[in-house]
């Protein structure tokens, strides 16, 4: 074995040189071999390692070993207490407690044995191990007292921990000593691991976080090899571009390029966290933006487009969704889900998230609440538009933060995709974004009839439609799907071959652009103005009032009986004239004809008995 192969074994770890230094430390835990310099040492200690290693280095330079007694008492008594110095030093330095031969000889001896290990001189002081001294059943109980009262989720505190094992040290009558000091206590809590004590006392979630690392990084090799995405409520208030009214705190959500770190495309909307957005977002980051930059006359080109090949997501729910799996699918895309709660497994897109603030004006801003101050509310100290807010974003996005250098990597992000972009075979697109569309639609079941089809009170047809209702023979229910960010056309399912039929709207003047967040805001809105105006209320009153006019004329008209009617209707001529006058002069009967109270009485309605004559019969000739 060459000298070679020999340092390249030991440097590599396959072999191991057993002298080393005798020194022994306690333990710390680490199984790799733990490398210390001088520099590491507390000043007085390699103040005293720097002094021995002189008397060494005087003593191998005269040509002594260990064992020369004799000639290295002769040399130390020519120092004439003086402090052998190395050939860097110009003055002498004195001696104040000159060492003797032996432990000259044992400096000596250590740094032979070791090899010329430095660590070798260190004073033994530095790595003695104190004894324990104190009964090892105190101990005992210390450290069964830690584990099953400290390390719980109640979180008590030392003082607490150390009270708790007085306790117990007090109720055991055959021990002598009935107290321990907090130190103690201290030492035996740390014999315990770190990450061990966190998960007993605040939970497996929270040491993952606080004791995370990373070791191989992402794993992203080249441009849209991997794509983040993640929303955030903005931290602003927005007004409207039209009124100036207060329209709050918008979502935003992003998609971020994680070998660069470039936006590949945001979007930014009022609906919330949802699938629509998530899908809005993915497709302005998959498409060309050579629109987007020419329409708002920016500086630098948008370069992400294409379909990535993995797309990292959290737990939400839209991403857990089988519209959402379907629509990887469709785009030949992976993903990947974080775990619950680590949000640094897609560090770039919560990083993007963390510095978007540092774009956002300060107008509008919501504060954090502090003790003994209260913010300004931002909806009165808002002052910029829905409109702005995009257009400024979108230059943020575009112009300034690819062109900032990253300071750990030393790299600008626009150069680094533009790079790695150059390497590779042009990005795929889809030739299609209807199914997707169609996948992220909103779907209901409705009937299908001369009309059309009326969903949300809006009314759809369209010639194909009813040539679809001829060929089916009758009305017929079926799934229909709307985007909701555009009503303007909905899409009917074909019940006998399960195609799509795209129909158009009716009040193409009113749909065109709607979505449904607004239609359903006009239809409270309208509502509301009906309510304020009472129509609910003298809707009521007057059908309350049609029903009771129906029922009076229905009892008025019931059928009587022949007689009764008769005598009711005062049919006499003196009546009948009376009547016909006053109708035709318009005056009223004389006062001096008193109109009786009862008309007729029981009696005068039984038909009299009359007798039957007796006739012959006879016959004519």
């Amino acid at each position: 074995m060459t000298p070679a192969v020999l340092q390249r074994l030991v440097l590599a770890g396959d072999l191991e040189i057993v002298s080393g230094d005798p020194a022994s430390e306690a333990s710390t835990g680490v199984s790799a071999p733990l490398v210390k310099t001088l520099n590491d040492l507390p000043e007085h200690q390699a103040k005293e390692v720097r002094r021995r290693y002189r008397y060494v280095i005087y003593m191998k330079r005269k040509g002594l070993r260990h064992g020369m007694r004799g000639r290295i008492s002769h040399a130390l008594a020519e120092l004439k207490g003086e402090v052998p110095m190395g050939e860097a030093m110009d003055a002498a330095e004195k001696e104040p407690r000159p060492p003797r031969a032996s432990t000259v000889m044992e400096w000596m001896r250590r740094w032979e044995t070791s090899g010329g290990n430095l660590m070798s001189l260190l004073t033994r002081h530095a790595v003695r191990v104190t004894p324990k001294r104190l009964d090892p059943r105190v101990l005992k109980i210390g450290r069964a007292q830690v584990r099953t009262f400290y390390c719980t989720k109640r979180r008590p505190t030392i003082k607490d921990a150390k009270e708790q094992i007085e306790r117990v040290l007090t109720a055991d009558k055959s021990l002598d000593s009935k107290t321990i000091s907090i130190s103690t206590v201290r030492r035996l809590i740390e014999e315990i691991s770190p990450y061990e004590r966190d998960v007993a006392r605040f939970g497996a979630a929270y040491a993952r976080h606080r004791w995370r690392y990373s070791l191989k990084g992402i794993g992203a090799d080249r441009p849209m090899q991997r794509y983040e995405i993640d929303h955030t409520v903005l931290d602003i208030v927005v007004i409207c571009d039209r009124t100036g009214m207060p329209l709050g705190r918008p979502t935003i959500t992003i998609v971020v390029d994680a070998f660069s770190g470039l936006v590949a495309g945001f979007f930014i909307s009022f609906w919330g966290t949802g699938l629509a957005a998530t899908l809005s977002a993915l497709k302005v980051a998959i498409s060309p933006k050579d629109e987007y930059v020419t329409r708002n006359n920016l500086a630098a080109n948008w370069l992400p487009y294409g379909i990535p090949g993995l797309m990292v997501v959290d737990n939400g729910l839209e991403f857990h969704s089988p519209q959402f799996h379907d629509i990887a699918m469709h785009l030949n895309m992976d993903l990947r889900f974080c775990a619950v709660r680590q949000p640094w497994l897609k560090p770039f897109v919560e990083r993007t998230l963390g510095e978007l603030h540092r774009y956002l004006p300060h107008q509008g801003r919501v504060e954090k609440r502090l003790n003994n101050y209260l913010p300004p509310k931002p909806e009165k100290s808002a002052t910029i538009t829905f409109g702005s807010l995009c257009t400024g974003l979108l230059k943020a996005f575009v112009e300034i933060h690819p062109f900032e250098v990253n300071e750990r990597k030393l790299w600008l992000p626009f150069d680094r995709f533009s790079e790695g972009m150059e390497k590779l075979l042009p990005p795929s697109l889809p030739t299609s974004t209807a199914e997707l569309d169609l996948i992220v639609a909103v779907t209901e079941e409705y009937t299908v009839s001369g009309e059309g089809v009326v969903p949300n009170s809006l009314r759809f047809n369209s010639d194909e439609l009813q040539a679809l209702l001829k060929a089916v023979g009758t009305n017929f229910r079926t799934l229909i799907k709307f985007n909701p960010e555009d009503l303007n056309v909905v899409h009917i399912q074909d019940p006998r071959t399960k195609g799509w039929l795209p129909v158009p709207s009716c009040m193409p003047e009113y749909t065109d652009g709607l979505s449904i967040v607004q239609h359903k805001a006009i239809r409270a809105r309208l509502q509301g103005k009906v309510a304020r105006k009472d129509i609910a209320d003298r809707l009521l009153k007057a059908k309350t009032e049609l029903t009771e006019l129906w029922n009076s004329s229905a009892a008025i008209g019931k059928r009587l009986k022949a007689a009764q009617l008769r005598a009711l209707s005062g049919l006499t001529s003196s009546h009948a004239l009376r009547g016909a006058t006053a109708a035709a002069t318009g005056a009223s009967p004389p006062p001096s004809a008193p109109i009786p109270k009862r008309l007729l009485t029981p009696e005068d309605l039984k038909v009299p008995e009359i007798e039957v004559p007796d006739f012959d019969a006879y016959v004519a000739v």
